[in-house]
C-alpha cells in the first residue's frame, strides 16, 4: 500500500474517533468565524448608517461601555456650532426600546428641522410635527411590525402614530424608528440630553481642516471623543469587549482542537505499535513514519477547518435570519479570516501531531513486533 493510501486508511479505520476530532476542530473554527462576523457586522452597520446621513464627525462621551450610555447636554451644540469649519451640528438621542410586547428596535430622537435630518428619504408619508406623537419607521421595521401610514404602534408602551415610512438604504437605518428629539427625551425622562452630536463640515475632504475641528471640539470638554464614521465603534467598550471575547474564545477553542488531535493520535500510535514495528522492519525510515503521523494530524485539522468555515458561514446566515433580521446587523464570513482560521487549525493540527509522531518514530522495531 502506498504512503497516501495508508495515511487515509488509518484515518477511516476509527471513523467515530476521527469524526469527533474533526467535529471539535470544525466547531472551534465555526465559533471564531461567527463571532468575528458579528463584530464586523456591528462596525459595518454603524458606518453605513452614518454615511447615509452625510455625517462627517460624531461627538460622543468618552469611556462609555456602550453606545446608549453616552449622556451629553443638548446645549453643547451651541458651542460646537461656533467653531470655524462646522457647517451644521445636530443632537441625537438613541435607545433600544420595546415595540408592543414582542419586538425591540433602535429608536432615534432626531432634530428633524435641522441638517442633516431635514432631508430624510421617505417612501411615503411625511415628517412628524411637534406634539402629535408621530413616528417614522424604517421600511424593514415597518414590515416586521406589519405597520403602515396611520397605524398606531406602542413604543415604550405609549401610543405613537406612524406618519412616515423611511426609504433608507443602510440596514441599520431601515430597521430603526425616528421620533422628534423632544418627544423621545420626554418619553425617556431625559430632557435636554442627547447621546451624541452629528456634524457636517464646510470642507469635509480637507483633512487638515477636519483635524482642526476635531481638536477644537475635543477642547470644549475633557470627556468628549470626536470620531469620523469609520472610527465610531472603535471607542465603544462593549464592541471592544466583544472583539476581545471573540479572540479569547477562539484561541481557547483552537487549543482544545489541537489537544483533541494530540489525544486522537497518541491513542492511534498506542493501538498501532505492532503495525509501526512492521513498517520499520520493512525499511521505513523514522522520517517517513513521522510524516505518516503528522500527515494524519494535518488532514484531520484541514478537514475540520474547511468544515468549520462552511459551518461558520451557515451559522452566520442562520443567526441573521432568526435573531438579527430586524437589527440592521448583517453577518458575513469574510474570506481573509476564514483562510487565517483554517491555516491556524492546520498549524495546530501539526503541533498536536508532533509528540505522537516523535513517539512512533522512537519505537524499536523488535519491541514493537512483540506487541499485539
Amino acid at each position: 500500500m502506498t504512503w497516501p493510501g495508508l495515511l487515509l486508511r488509518n484515518l477511516v479505520r476509527r471513523p467515530g474517533r476521527s469524526s469527533f476530532t474533526l467535529l471539535g476542530v470544525a466547531l472551534a473554527i465555526a465559533g471564531f468565524l461567527t463571532l468575528t462576523g458579528v463584530s464586523k457586522g456591528l462596525r459595518d452597520a454603524s458606518q453605513a448608517s452614518l454615511r447615509e446621513r452625510g455625517i462627517d464627525l460624531v461627538v460622543m462621551q468618552r469611556g462609555m461601555v456602550e453606545f446608549f450610555s453616552s449622556n451629553l447636554p443638548e446645549i453643547l451644540a451651541d458651542d460646537i456650532r461656533r467653531i470655524p469649519g462646522v457647517a451644521s451640528v445636530s443632537g441625537e438621542l438613541g435607545a433600544l426600546l420595546p415595540f408592543g410586547e414582542d419586538n425591540h428596535a433602535l429608536v432615534g430622537g432626531w432634530q428633524l428641522d435641522n441638517r442633516p435630518f431635514e432631508a430624510i428619504p421617505l417612501i411615503r408619508g411625511r415628517l412628524p410635527v411637534a406634539g402629535e406623537h408621530g413616528v417614522i419607521l424604517g421600511q424593514v421595521l415597518a414590515e416586521a411590525l406589519h405597520a403602515d401610514i396611520g397605524t398606531t404602534v406602542l413604543l415604550q408602551f405609549s401610543p405613537f402614530k406612524v406618519v412616515g415610512i423611511g426609504g433608507f438604504t443602510s440596514p441599520a437605518n431601515s430597521g430603526m424608528a425616528v421620533l422628534r428629539l423632544a418627544e423621545l427625551q420626554a418619553l425617556l425622562g431625559r430632557p435636554g440630553r442627547v447621546t451624541l452630536f452629528q456634524m457636517q463640515l464646510t470642507r469635509p475632504d480637507n483633512i487638515a481642516a477636519r483635524e482642526a475641528v476635531r481638536a477644537a471640539v475635543s477642547a470644549l470638554r475633557p470627556d468628549l471623543v470626536v470620531s469620523v464614521p469609520d472610527e465610531v465603534l472603535k471607542t465603544n467598550r462593549s464592541v471592544a469587549m466583544l472583539a476581545a471575547s471573540s479572540a479569547a474564545i477562539s484561541v481557547a477553542a483552537l487549543v482544545m482542537a489541537g489537544l483533541l488531535i494530540l489525544n486522537t493520535l497518541v491513542m492511534a500510535v498506542e493501538e498501532r505499535t505492532h503495525e509501526i514495528g512492521i513498517l520499520a522492519a520493512i525499511g521505513w525510515s523514522r522520517w517517513r513514519i513521522v510524516g505518516l503521523i503528522l500527515g494524519e494530524g494535518v488532514i484531520l485539522a484541514a478537514a475540520g477547518g474547511l468544515t468549520g468555515a462552511i459551518a461558520g458561514h451557515l451559522g452566520g446566515l442562520a443567526l441573521y435570519r432568526f435573531v438579527l433580521l430586524d437589527s440592521g446587523i448583517a453577518i458575513t464570513v469574510q474570506l481573509a479570516p476564514a483562510i487565517t482560521a483554517v491555516v491556524c487549525a492546520v498549524g495546530l493540527g501539526g503541533l498536536g501531531a508532533i509528540y505522537p509522531a516523535w513517539k512512533a518514530s522512537r519505537l524499536s522495531p523488535t519491541a514493537a513486533l512483540r506487541q499485539r
